[in-house]
């Protein structure tokens, strides 16, 4: 949304609704939430979630276990597929609910309308390889924990879907994958231990988290943006991640880290907030210049603004950064950079997005037209990212399910996935897929805060040098 002030400070939303919120909604860079007015002098509302890259623990670096010799699959369809339709099942994020709780404003409109009108004109185009698509449209609240559950025993059990796609966060990807043998196509949140323990092809459309951090590590080192510094790493939500990953990613590129900020806590933001205090001393004492902010951001950024400790701050996951930075004066820090993929307006102008996701909704829904997501007003449907997170996933979907041909089955699925090479994917300039890469998102980028963004303009922008 149209982002109106700048305050010198970040209120901080829970730490669980934050988490549950993060990264399933992403469609790789689609951190698009309006602002809302400050609840008090030097904070803002932080109680809709980061939206953006999502947090993808892991690349993959083996192949599915599904994979088969082309001798040797079975002929047999598979279920929920017929001479002329493909059942899928479409889990999203029930926002609605969740507005309702008071948690958050974001609205990404009707998102079981969205994907019905993709899959609508996919059909209208010949399908996949002739067959039609029948598409299960399940919303889930998303702080409930047994609402996900339901879902995939509903999809799978009474529903019988060849492959779920959507919003299947973290472990949730498991009860498809592991237990229902069922293929999922999800937003994010890949790891190569679900991989390990699934059972049916499982594939991301956004970037792993792994590949994300080793990427965006090596190209600040490679710009000298670590030299000289004095490097400390901070997560307050993700510390498996920060130090299975981001630690071993900065001593690989030659950076020493210092000093470690993984903060267990009680789940609780001022639990972490008073434990993170106490280690800015540390790290003042240590001369600490630069923090690595592994996950979620609000907590560090507020913190460090009432301690009046201005490090550089490097933030891994690119939809944390920009919630922040819409709702925090970042300037007083001695720099800040993310990495990941376009912007949302980027992404909203693709040719390919305009084409084949906002043309069929529009024709249909003229009243409802999507719209450049930086210019819908905080709260209103933001139609441009419900579609455009059901679009990519579809089209993931579509372009194996082509490849494998009329004999489509989990196997034959599978193997299509370890082939599939370079391929287009709205809403970005670059996508692969094969064996051992089962995440599609490859248009990445190190960008930097701009602090002198102009109301509707994107808080960063790609780093020049």
């Amino acid at each position: 949304g149209i982002r109106d002030y700048k305050v010198p400070g970040v209120q901080t939303c829970a730490l669980p609704i934050c988490s549950l919120l993060a990264a399933a909604c992403s469609s790789g860079g689609d951190d698009t939430q309006g602002s809302s007015p400050a609840t008090s002098p030097g904070s803002v509302d932080t109680t809709e979630p980061t939206v953006e890259n999502e947090p993808d623990d892991a690349t993959a670096d083996e192949p599915n276990d599904t994979t088969d010799t082309t001798e040797n699959v079975p002929l047999e369809l598979g279920r929920g597929v017929t001479d002329d339709t493909i059942k899928l099942g479409y889990v999203y994020l029930d926002l609605d609910a969740v507005r309702e709780k008071g948690l958050i404003k974001l609205n990404w409109g009707p998102q079981g309308d969205h994907v019905q009108a993709i899959a609508d004109h996919m059909n209208a185009n010949g399908g996949i390889n002739g067959r039609s698509i029948e598409v299960i449209p399940l919303a889930f609240d998303p702080t409930d924990a047994s609402s996900a559950q339901a879902a995939c025993l509903q999809l799978t059990e009474d529903n019988e879907v060849f492959a779920v796609l959507g919003a299947l966060r973290g472990d949730e990807v498991l009860c498809y994958t592991e237990q229902h043998d069922t293929i999922a196509v999800a937003n994010s949140d890949m790891t190569q231990e679900r991989l390990d323990r699934s059972n049916a092809p499982y594939t991301s459309v956004n970037a792993a988290r792994e590949r994300v951090i080793d990427n965006f590590v090596s190209e600040a080192a490679s710009a000298g943006l670590f030299d000289g510094r004095t490097v400390a790493v901070l997560s307050v939500d993700a510390v498996d991640v920060a130090a299975d990953v981001a630690i071993p990613a900065l001593n690989d590129a030659g950076v020493s880290v210092e000093f470690e900020s993984l903060i267990q806590g009680d789940g609780s933001v001022g639990g972490a907030a008073a434990e993170l205090s106490v280690n800015i001393e540390s790290m003042r004492a240590r001369n600490i210049d630069t923090v690595v902010v592994v996950g979620d951001g609000t907590v560090a950024v507020n913190t460090f603004i009432g301690e009046g400790f201005f490090p550089r701050l490097f933030f891994t996951d690119q939809g944390v950064a920009t919630t922040v930075a819409a709702r925090a004066d970042l300037s007083a820090f001695d720099g800040v950079y993310t990495y990941g993929g376009p912007t949302p307006s980027e992404r909203f102008t693709d040719p390919q997005f305009q084409e084949e996701c906002a043309a069929p909704w529009d024709t249909l829904n003229p009243d409802a037209a999507t719209q450049d997501p930086a210019l819908v007003p905080a709260g209103e449907p933001n139609h441009a990212t419900g579609l455009l997170i059901a679009c990519r996933a579809l089209t993931v979907f579509a372009a194996i399910a082509e490849a494998v041909g009329p004999n489509l089955n989990n196997v034959t699925f599978a193997a299509a996935l370890d082939g599939i090479g370079a391929f287009t994917l709205p809403g970005t300039n670059a996508a692969s897929l094969g064996a051992g890469k089962y995440d599609a998102e490859d248009d990445l980028r190190l960008s930097t805060y701009n602090p002198d963004a102009a109301d509707g303009d994107h808080d960063f922008v790609d780093f020049t040098g």
